[in-house]
């Protein structure tokens, strides 16, 4: 056979790559285990419904994929970036086709088997280089899972200078969500290799920015009539009260709606953190999640009416939220109009698994850190770990924990496969798994496939809380051991 192109014999070896992952995964149980055409593994059946959905096995949350297999989704948020467009170009010019073609054959070779944040999220593609429909070909070609996005809310990294903050209580945002839904969801609602619907990255990042906003929006207008309405009935218009809290001298609560302006501290956006709470007025956090967990349930909801009205099949995965930026209280609010709650990363402050309990719903992790490695020592050290190798081991480390939590059920990591460019490449940040130059990083390659390919041998075995509070214990102690911060220290 004459491959006449790159990406001819890109598509080729994503062909063999594709066949040998489908065929079997090696696991303890002894014997080489099936994978399913959706990379679903047959030793332990669910329901066969033509559609991935949820079910509770054995005491474990799953995904079944529509052959009736259990799933485990781990991926990369953003496999496909704008960011990465100098990689892209310098590795096959101007061939996108190519490009999508090798980095799914990439991410298969390290174990990587789903895109649950889509072919790209929204903020790693503000230059538009990722061509999603095309990208998403590639997957329906080669049964890899995706999730599709019905975007509700911006991450802070696309607004631009002079946009302000929409209103999301005004009737015209309701319609323009519908009119998103309408769009993302007729296309795919009979389509088996879709996971379900996400809503974007970043939601209720700086949330204080977004309260703040809608009680500064012109008299009367639909959010600060919400609002305030809200904190009206929560202090059941005693305004003497509320004039204690917030050292204000209204004659009404209600004046909020017109006159005067209710403004939260940054620190609120973080009010969730025990170090950053106990600094804070206890009434105004309370008020505070309480807005916050209003404006989540009104997204939800209003989300929720306009994708079930095209489809009733496909899961409802909400938005990929900060772990601090709701209470457990709030995600059990908001349950009723989505099928997992999706924390963004493991923190040793706040309890994911205890969010997920609280919630009554399983999770995803939705947007894992693993890291940044700073060679110059430089940038903002978020993160930040001594070298790529050490970012390797707390990949391992994190995805053990999350193989073990039956709460869990996949994992999607803050990663790119290249190396940034322009808007991140001055702050020194190697997210990627290749160079910009697509040179590999083999240490860190290494420890990604060696758990990766693991899957199936540790999610079947989850553990209890003890075993869960050793696996954060172990992550903690990588954490302080690479750390680059602890280092520049010494």
């Amino acid at each position: 056979m004459k491959l006449k192109s790159r990406y001819s014999f890109s598509r080729f070896l994503l062909a063999l790559s594709t066949a040998a992952m489908l065929l079997f995964s090696t696991t303890s149980f002894g014997a080489k285990a099936e994978l399913d055409q959706y990379g679903g593994w047959t030793g332990i059946k669910g329901k066969k419904t033509g559609f991935f959905h949820l079910e509770k096995i054995d005491g474990r949350n799953w995904f079944i994929t529509p052959d009736g297999n259990v799933f485990y989704p781990v991926a990369l948020s953003h496999m496909l970036s704008g960011e990465t467009r100098t990689a892209a170009k310098k590795l096959f010019g101007n061939d996108k086709e190519a490009w999508v073609c090798d980095s799914v054959k990439k991410a298969r070779d390290m174990g990587f088997n789903s895109a649950l944040g889509g072919a790209s999220s929204p903020e790693r593609n503000l230059n538009g280089y990722v061509d999603l429909p095309l990208s998403e070909k590639v997957f329906e070609e080669e049964k890899f899972p995706y999730a599709v996005g019905v975007i509700l809310m911006k991450h802070p990294w696309e607004f631009v200078e002079g946009e302000t903050l929409p209103d999301i209580f005004d009737p015209a945002y309701t319609r323009l969500i519908e009119d998103r839904a309408a769009a993302a969801v007729p296309p795919v609602k009979d389509n088996p290799l879709v996971l379900g619907y996400y809503y974007g990255f970043g939601a209720f990042n700086h949330s204080q920015d977004w309260i703040n906003h809608h009680m500064s929006l012109g008299p009367n207008s639909h959010g600060r009539v919400e609002i305030t309405n809200l904190l009206n009935k929560r202090y059941k218009g005693d305004v003497k009260r509320f004039n204690e809290v917030y050292g204000m001298n209204l004659k009404k609560i209600s004046d909020l709606k017109s006159k005067a302006e209710l403004v939260y501290e940054k620190d609120f956006g973080r009010a969730n953190y025990p170090s950053v709470g106990k600094r804070l007025d206890s009434s105004k956090v309370e008020d505070f999640n309480s807005i916050v967990s209003h404006m989540c349930i009104h997204l939800y909801k209003m989300a929720h009416t306009a994708i079930r009205r095209h489809d009733k099949n496909h899961l409802i995965l909400g938005s990929f939220i900060k772990e601090w930026g709701l209470t457990g209280e709030s995600w059990k609010a908001a349950a009723p109009y989505l099928d997992l709650i999706a924390p963004q990363h493991w923190n040793e402050e706040i309890d994911i698994s205890d969010l997920s309990y609280a919630a009554d719903l399983p999770m995803i992790v939705s947007d894992e850190d693993v890291g940044f490695h700073y060679p110059n020592q430089k940038g903002n050290l978020y993160k930040g770990l001594v070298s790529h190798e050490a970012r390797g081991e707390i990949y391992q480390a994190t995805m053990m924990r999350h193989y073990k939590d039956p709460q869990t059920m996949g994992a999607t990591f803050c990663m790119c496969l290249y190396d940034q460019e322009l808007a991140v490449v001055h702050k020194d940040q190697e997210t990627g798994i290749y160079t910009i130059d697509g040179k590999p990083r083999p240490g860190l390659i290494s420890h990604i496939r060696n758990i990766n390919t693991q899957v199936y041998e540790h999610a079947p075995k989850p553990t209890n809380r003890k075993g869960l509070e050793k696996l954060d214990e172990t992550l903690r102690e990588l954490w302080e051991k690479h750390d680059i911060k602890a280092h520049l220290k010494k």
